[in-house]
């Protein structure tokens, strides 16, 4: 598990880091720029954030605010020094909040908020053969076979965003331009319920009229043979008359008589 801890205060942070030296987690502490711990949650896999209430530059709860706007499923740790209304930022953080350590903590106060965190699932995405996503090995089940589709857009983009217009045009072409702002929309729905009844809230990030899949939250068989290389020869999601132009590209950068292995995910 991969957490960050912000505080102004060095004292603090000596204290914190033996606890989870022994632990096992990966642990990076910012003191003088708390602005660099919430880039590090926009661009890395962060499963936690200890953050002090009481800083100089930012205040820890804004602060969570801002990383949970980049991270909707990151777990927010609150240090203070002081009594807090812990129902109030409770309110304010939502279930994100796993927990308050009050200064001065022990080893015990905070493996205990640090154990009952729930590790980030294993996620892959298969696109060769069909296309279907796994938790921990298992299939996730969509409900809707158009946010199925439009998570299999997400995926061939590779991490770009996909504008609505888009989506539209490539998973509802005969559709007029309302009428087809109501069937995205409708997806983008229906696609937000299965990730959050899955824990996958990160997993894709949704903007005005565009989305784009969160590559630091999964795993992917295309993009390990665009990143690795090797030799195709699968089909690639074959039930999707947009991905020809990918599946032709991909037989003509890397097809060979030889398929690429990738491990069994089912």
């Amino acid at each position: 598990m991969k957490i960050i801890v912000v505080d102004d205060e060095a004292a603090a942070l000596e204290t914190f880091l033996p606890i989870v030296t022994d632990a096992d987690f990966t642990c990076k502490l910012f003191r003088d720029d708390p602005m660099a711990a919430l880039d590090t949650v926009r661009t890395e896999k962060i499963d936690a954030a200890v953050l002090d209430i009481r800083m100089p530059k930012i205040d820890g709860v804004t602060l969570a605010e801002q990383m949970l706007a980049a991270d909707p499923a990151l777990n927010i740790i609150l240090l203070s020094a002081y009594p807090q209304n812990e129902t109030e930022l409770r309110a304010q953080l939502g279930d994100r909040l796993a927990g308050f350590l009050y200064k001065p903590y022990d080893a015990a106060q905070v493996n205990a908020i640090l154990s009952a965190l729930t590790p980030a699932p294993d996620v892959r995405i298969r696109t060769f053969r069909a296309f279907d996503v796994f938790i921990n090995g298992l299939a996730v089940r969509f409900d809707s076979s158009k946010a199925k589709e439009l998570l299999a857009l997400l995926t061939d983009a590779n991490g770009s965003f996909v504008a609505m217009d888009e989506a539209i045009d490539k998973l509802w072409p005969n559709k007029d331009a309302e009428h087809g702002k109501r069937l995205y929309r409708d997806a983008v729905s229906r696609l937000k319920l299965t990730l959050k009844q899955n824990g996958l809230e990160r997993l894709v990030r949704f903007e005005r009229a565009q989305a784009a899949i969160d590559a630091r939250h999964c795993s992917c068989d295309l993009w390990t043979l665009l990143e690795q290389g090797g030799t195709f020869h699968e089909s690639y999601l074959p039930q999707y008359d947009w991905a020809l132009e990918t599946d032709a590209a991909l037989h003509a950068r890397f097809g060979g008589s030889q398929g690429i292995a990738f491990p069994a995910m089912s």
